[in-house]
């Protein structure tokens, strides 16, 4: 069954490569990015982590690999991100936040709109930081590496 859950998600990420006109020869790379970045996610919500932190954890994943395929294949990271988050986006409790207004059942639909609202935050903030410490990181070595030429 995981297996069939896989393939899924590697395929929805190449769908949506595909609606999103990503160039085919990097593709599979995005599809795979969002694919670990689930794998990721639904890791931590098997050992018992909460999901808000499973997801930030996936998303940390994006960024990170997105960035180092972004050097590697010499693209913009924002190739590799969009098939990447797709997986994590809480469209599941989106719809039932508007069910639940729908039926009357505002308590409930306000619990799960802050769930929503949070688990979406935890996606944004997570390609945020994980994208950004790579890019200090990467800014913080070449200037490491000009002192030294410098100094020679």
């Amino acid at each position: 069954m995981l297996g069939l859950k896989i393939a899924a998600v590697f395929i929805m990420g190449a769908a949506i490569g595909v609606l999103y006109r990503i160039p085919r020869n990097v593709l599979l790379y995005a599809s795979f990015n969002g694919t670990l970045a689930w794998l990721v996610t639904y890791s931590l919500l098997q050992a018992g982590t909460n999901i808000i932190a499973a997801i930030f954890v996936g998303s940390l994943a994006i960024g990170s690999l997105s960035e180092m395929l972004a050097r590697a294949l010499r693209k913009p990271a924002t190739v590799f991100v969009i098939p990447g988050f797709i997986p994590l986006v809480p469209g599941r409790e989106a719809f039932t936040t508007m069910q639940f207004l729908v039926e009357g059942r505002q308590l409930e639909a306000l619990s799960m709109g802050v769930q929503t609202l949070f688990m979406a935050g935890a996606i944004a903030f997570g390609i945020f930081v994980s994208i950004t410490v790579y890019r200090l990181s990467i800014t913080y070595k070449l200037k490491s590496e000009f002192r030294h030429v410098d100094e020679s």
